[in-house]
């Protein structure tokens, strides 16, 4: 397949943002050692603080919370990638993982959705795993091959239900199952005290052992389901290697690790927001208003010419057993057909008994005629169709959880694009209720209490809290400037790859030898097996396999290494000469099996090297360039505008802040911050955001962004970086320092830099009080 990936599997920034923070606490794990770890907890940065990590047994268990239209599905196939890289590289990229969902619904969606190679979430898979991914049913596993898991990432999709030993399903797979024995060969009951056994004491060939033995990653759909010491106890009893929970909903045990907000949603252009609601009665009036409102969005939707839309209504009966007393689903199809004249071809029931929606690819064609969807819940998980746009309701809105998730099913907005037509990016809730408010309150509780916390009522509806605060300071001169260079007659901002690389070779001359020696991981003891693979048991004494590559030979090798290593800026032909050379001398010194089985560790290594190279051939240009051509006291300019976007802000005020608000900050930077705030010689100062406020640009690509920026009455700007003791010292904070100071240096004046810890900070205060 292309190595290019398709529109619908790149990432919005809040899906790279949770990538990110998984990375980085993949990072935080290596870091300590597991033995020392057990029965404690792993630490991680978030925010710049530490937090504990709780565990299920032994293994790493955390949460992503995305809210319904979010794309959990899409951020848990690049996860998987990320983790078997970062936490269990020793497996080359094989092994099992099991992918446990709420419901058959969704079971059926997610396996064809992994299965279809055309699909984004296969197709992120796939790229990242060199298309070695198999995907099996529960049914299916029970016959899965050695080789198998030996040669590819085997998936298991099963839904919660049948994880329970009180389900018949999952009762087969703890029976003896002898098409398993291969799994079991040349093992010894004696050394495997975790593994099922028969009466006699020997090990049961069941489908739950061969899980066991494979210490699984386990990736759990709607984890909110999972909120039991039962569920917990099942699967910690898989002997996992990591658990990571996706869900709206996060609730007790869940510990959240990224929380993202509706905010970041619409900003994403994912969601359909603000909601717009109604009320009327009686029911029927509240199904002709829906009608009104879905023929209007059908003529704007067919004025789009790029772009197919049809529009589709989502009525929720109060139930599906007829009842002279209730309004039940034949009773509300009977309406639309005799009363409402709507064609009978436009209408589909989907209830727990009556199932008669299409697959949602037919159901997104042209050929589909359906506009209109009978149901009652069963449409609460999993379904998610970017043209349903309104929801009709003459069912109990008291019901919260029930109401998220039937709202969630008409927010996803299509394509993920913002329409040129406002009303198409907006959905659209009428309910047979006497009070507006009452109706109001309810689905804002419901919203807010089940992943969208940051709604608030507007005067026909609900939206997202608004992320845009004012300038509460009159100063329309305010201005700083980035480092800029001379080209010619003329002052533009310092460009990395233009200016600081351009177009010469860089690995050309460059020595191959990498500094790599094998890690040799405390963690485990290896216990041959043969040739297929290793088991490995670890100081606490559970084991796990290391998957050996079967037929992979020194060009594959190879070009593995080219797929991964990149840079934008060094041709392929020369970094694949480069890998090539040091791949040649690796093998002097290792044998070929021994590169193969540590490709993670040597990939990483020679990235350092790239990054080193690069790094000194960049230091050494700015630093030729700053003795002539760099400047910053003339040129291009950050501006502060009228207004800024937060996305997470401080619950904190301050009198001399620039904007209305603050960006989120930790302890220490609230103490720096209130510290400022109290001078008397300062103007305003200013929470710096990352990505979108004032950066310097220096000899790595990285920019720096300082935390805050700070303009005293005298006309002095102070650029400002605060650094917690855990990180001060590094290698990152010795870079941005010198750097800093360098952006001072090259100032005429007017223009300070400091470096902040914990331990200078009131001396840095008094310093600034001065300027």
């Amino acid at each position: 397949m292309s190595s290019k990936l398709s529109t619908d599997m790149q990432l919005k920034k809040y899906q790279q943002k949770v990538l990110d923070e998984l990375t980085a606490y993949l990072a935080e794990m290596k870091k300590y050692d597991t033995e020392k770890a057990a029965g404690v907890a792993f630490m991680i940065r978030t925010d710049k603080n530490y937090n504990w990590v709780p565990e299920i047994g032994r293994s790493p268990f955390i949460c992503i919370k995305v809210p319904t239209g979010g794309g959990k599905t899409l951020i848990a196939s690049h996860s998987a990638g990320i983790i078997l890289k970062d936490y269990l590289g020793e497996r080359s990229d094989k092994g099992l993982a099991m992918w446990f969902v709420p419901s058959d619904a969704i079971k059926t969606q997610t396996l064809n959705n992994l299965r279809d190679r055309k699909h984004p979430y296969r197709e992120v898979l796939d790229e990242r795993f060199s298309n070695a991914v198999k995907v099996f049913d529960l049914a299916q596993a029970k016959a899965i091959k050695k080789d198998d898991l030996m040669d590819n990432l085997c998936i298991i999709v099963s839904t919660l239900s049948a994880f329970r030993r009180t389900d018949k399903e999952w009762l087969k797979a703890y029976q003896d199952n002898g098409v398993l024995m291969p799994h079991f060969e040349e093992l010894n009951a004696v050394d495997f005290d975790f593994l099922d056994k028969d009466k006699d004491g020997e090990i049961i060939y069941s489908l739950v052992n061969v899980i066991k033995l494979h210490n699984p990653l386990v990736i759990v759909d709607e984890g909110h389901n999972v909120q039991t010491e039962l569920s917990f106890d099942m699967l910690k009893g898989l002997n996992p290697s990591f658990v990571l929970e996706f869900t709206a909903t996060p609730k007790g045990q869940s510990n959240v690790l990224v929380n993202v907000s509706a905010k970041e949603l619409k900003a994403a252009k994912m969601i359909k927001m603000p909601i717009y609601l109604a009320n009327k009665t009686p029911w029927q009036e509240t199904i002709y208003e829906g009608i009104e409102k879905l023929n209007d969005l059908d003529k704007r939707a067919k004025k789009i010419k790029d772009e197919y839309i049809r529009p589709i209504m989502l009525l929720q009966a109060e139930q599906d057993i007829e009842n002279a007393n209730r309004v039940y689903v034949e009773k509300i199809k009977n309406f639309l057909i005799q009363e409402a004249k709507i064609p009978e071809e436009q209408i589909a029931i989907q209830t727990a008994k009556k199932k008669k929606l299409p697959e949602m690819k037919k159901l997104l064609s042209k050929a589909c005629p359906i506009r209109y969807i009978i149901t009652v819940n069963a449409l609460r998980e999993g379904w998610d169709c970017p043209f349903a746009y309104v929801l009709v309701s003459v069912s109990n809105l008291g019901a919260r959880l029930s109401v998220e998730q039937t709202i969630g099913r008409i927010m996803r907005l299509p394509n993920a694009e913002e329409k040129a037509d406002p009303a198409l990016n907006s959905a659209y809730i009428f309910a047979s209720t006497q009070n507006f408010s009452q109706t109001s309150d309810m689905v804002i509780k419901g919203l807010q209490e089940n992943g969208y916390e940051d709604i608030m009522p507007i005067a026909s509806g609900v939206s997202v809290v608004a992320n845009e605060y004012k300038r509460k300071i009159d100063d329309t001169k305010a201005t700083i400037p980035f480092i800029n260079i001379k080209d010619g007659e003329t002052l533009r901002r310092l460009d990395y790859v233009a200016d600081l690389i351009g177009d010469v070779e860089i690995l050309g001359n460059q020595n191959a030898i990498l500094d790599f020696q094998p890690v040799k991981d405390n963690r485990i003891v290896k216990i041959d097996i043969g040739n297929e693979g290793e088991l490995i048991r670890d100081s606490a004494g559970k084991l796990g396999l290391i998957y050996h590559c079967k037929d992979f030979t020194k060009d594959d090798l190879l070009l593995w290494f080219i797929a991964k290593i990149q840079r934008g800026f060094i041709a392929i032909e020369e970094m694949s000469v480069f890998l090539k050379k040091v791949l040649d001398k690796l093998l002097t010194r290792y044998s070929f099996s021994e590169v193969a089985r540590h490709q993670y560790q040597i990939k990483e290594a020679i990235e350092n090297k790239v990054n080193e190279i690069v790094d000194k051939l960049t230091e050494k240009k700015f630093k030729d360039l700053s003795k002539s051509r760099l400047v910053i006291s003339c040129g291009d300019n950050f501006d502060f505008g009228d207004s800024i976007n937060l996305l997470q802000v401080s619950l904190y005020s301050f009198d001399k802040h620039l904007y209305e608000k603050v960006g989120k900050m930790n302890r220490e930077e609230l103490d720096l911050a209130g510290k400022l705030d109290a001078l008397e010689n300062v103007y305003w100062w200013f929470r710096n955001p990352e990505m979108s406020g004032f950066y310097i640009q220096g000899w790595k690509k990285q920019k720096f962004y300082p935390d805050f920026i700070v303009k005293t009455k005298n006309g002095n700007y102070v650029a400002v970086e605060y650094k917690g003791e855990h990180l001060a010292g590094s290698e990152d904070s010795d870079y941005k320092k010198a750097i800093g100071e360098i952006w001072q240096r090259l100032s005429v004046k007017g223009y300070y830099f400091k470096w902040v810890e914990k331990n200078n900070m009131d001396n840095v205060i008094s310093e600034i009080s001065k300027l």
